[in-house]
């Protein structure tokens, strides 16, 4: 054990190399799982819109045109009121230490007092 901390040691260029191919390696493992997750789940929603399709030809860009401007209507009401709510806590935040120190004034003084 003491001949591997010695190497590592002195050779530290070493230990980077072998960090660099771990995390590389892990990198690929994760992403190769997550692209084979992407293409089930596209396999699946081809599959969904294809029924759907078949289903009612006349109508399907009609409906999904509607579905996607309903999503992305929904979606920009969340993010302004997630905007507006990030700024109202944000200001709360910084108004948050002042409210501590008077808080702690007051409880000294009724310290005082007894």
């Amino acid at each position: 054990m003491d001949a591997i901390t010695g190497f590592i040691s002195a050779h530290p260029a070493v230990l980077v190399i072998c960090a660099v191919i771990i995390v590389i390696l892990f990198l690929q493992f994760t992403f190769k799982s997550m692209i084979k997750l992407v293409l089930i789940m596209f396999f699946i929603l081809l599959a969904v819109f294809g029924y759907y399709y078949f289903k009612d030809p006349g109508t399907m860009p009609k409906n999904i045109m509607e579905s996607i401007e309903s999503g992305v209507n929904g979606f920009s009401d969340r993010s302004k009121s997630f905007f507006k709510d990030s700024k109202d806590l944000f200001n709360k935040g910084k108004e948050a230490p002042g409210d501590v120190n008077k808080l702690l004034k007051d409880s000294d003084k009724q310290l005082d007092k007894k």
